[in-house]
């Protein structure tokens, strides 16, 4: 994928055997929709805990070249253990079936094309006055603003600081947009 999933634990306790099955499904899913462009998965249990039997739902939006996919699944039966999995398992299996089914609709149209995700270094940083410049892996020079940053902190950056973005042609040369601390 372009961009790192994203998974959002709401009102459930995080569990590492929950989030290893997430990571397989979205393997599974990058193997056969390999220019997907992001996943955001939200985990909700939307009422109070009970000692039997509690509630999940799992909510999916997967980005594409053309339509997005989303896909919704509940789980109310069972041991709360098994539900969450259940329910995760439901909506990932879902979602590679309207994902597969979005693709054959596609057969040839062009759709647009993101570009790729680059990495490189600051070289150059005027904190103040919001903008600085990038040394891509590939050696060009990228120009960036602090509204282009996407992710992390503008004060936490500096120079030799890496970070990845995405190339975008200007008026007055490259300019980098969707900007974030790499790693």
């Amino acid at each position: 994928m372009q961009r790192e999933p994203r998974i959002t634990w709401r009102n459930i306790q995080k569990s590492e055997a929950v989030d290893a099955v997430i990571r397989k499904r979205i393997a599974s899913i990058e193997k056969f929709c390999p220019d997907a462009i992001g996943l955001s998965i939200v985990l909700d249990a939307p009422q109070k805990p009970r000692n039997a039997g509690r509630g999940f739902d799992v909510r999916l939006h997967l980005s594409l070249p053309g339509p997005d996919v989303d896909v919704a699944r509940s789980v109310r039966q069972g041991h709360a253990a098994d539900d969450l999995l259940r329910a995760v398992n439901a909506a990932f299996t879902a979602l590679e079936q309207q994902a597969k089914e979005a693709r054959l609709k596609l057969g040839g149209l062009e759709v647009k094309h993101h570009p790729v995700i680059l990495h490189g270094e600051i070289i150059e940083l005027e904190p103040e006055l919001g903008y600085g410049f990038l040394r891509a892996d590939d050696g060009k020079e990228v120009y960036f603003q602090k509204d282009s940053l996407v992710a992390g902190d503008w004060d936490d950056l500096g120079r030799g600081a890496r970070l990845r973005f995405r190339e975008q042609a200007g008026a007055q040369g490259p300019f980098a947009v969707d900007v974030a601390p790499a790693g």
